[in-house]
């Protein structure tokens, strides 16, 4: 009995410690408001530190999205440490699949592989990942798929991107001349061919009485 006793006091303490504990979670804004805090006096860990914590406490909310970005920013930009960056864009990809900042995050993942740490390997695959997840742009404005297959294209043909660029062009204007060819001559617009019989017009001629006398 009383070993039964101590157990149960000692559940009771736990839980309401844990409960302490979940009732002392800051709101929001404070953690945001500190991070950038931390942030704009250029104390980079630390600011990492506090919005880390922020996305542990509300892993769930938007702006999770948005302390993502701001430790990927820190990282690759303050702390030039491109491979934290790439880890933390994959952990933002995985943890909010089916968002804009996903396929961004994928896309920021081959990009800094192929123009900043030039790994042509990890390049291709991740370029290659990416568009097995987005194989078209569906946004008119969003140009990432686009993007990503002239960049795969340009790693694994070993030509410029001017050079794969003007190859597209003249594939397209093949394309458009063979489409021609295939449609044949046109039929004439009986309408347009009238207007084209028609003689041209003349300015009128004035006739001898619509002269003024001479003296």
């Amino acid at each position: 009995m009383p070993n039964f006793s101590l157990k149960l006091l000692t559940i009771l303490i736990l839980a309401t410690v844990i409960a302490g504990c979940s009732t002392n979670k800051k709101p929001e804004s404070e953690y945001l408001d500190a991070a950038k805090a931390k942030l704009d006096e250029k104390k980079y860990e630390e600011s990492i530190s506090l919005y880390r914590e922020y996305i542990k406490e509300y892993p769930k909310s938007d702006k999770a999205l948005f302390a993502y970005n701001q430790i990927a920013g820190i990282q690759i930009d303050a702390l030039k440490d491109q491979k934290a960056g790439i880890v933390t864009y994959k952990e933002l990809a995985e943890k909010f699949p089916g968002t804009k900042e996903a396929k961004q995050s994928m896309f920021m993942v081959a990009f800094i592989y192929d123009e900043t740490l030039k790994d042509k390997d990890n390049a291709i695959k991740s370029y290659k990942e990416f568009l097995a997840k987005y194989p078209t742009d569906t946004d008119p404005n969003d140009k990432m798929s686009e993007s990503a297959k002239t960049m795969l294209e340009v790693l694994q043909s070993g030509k410029s991107i001017e050079e794969i660029i003007q190859q597209n062009i003249d594939k397209m204007g093949n394309q458009s001349a063979g489409d021609s060819v295939k449609k044949g001559p046109q039929p004439v617009d009986d309408k347009k061919l009238e207007k084209t019989k028609e003689s041209p017009r003349v300015p009128p001629v004035k006739k001898d009485d619509d002269k003024k006398p001479t003296n």
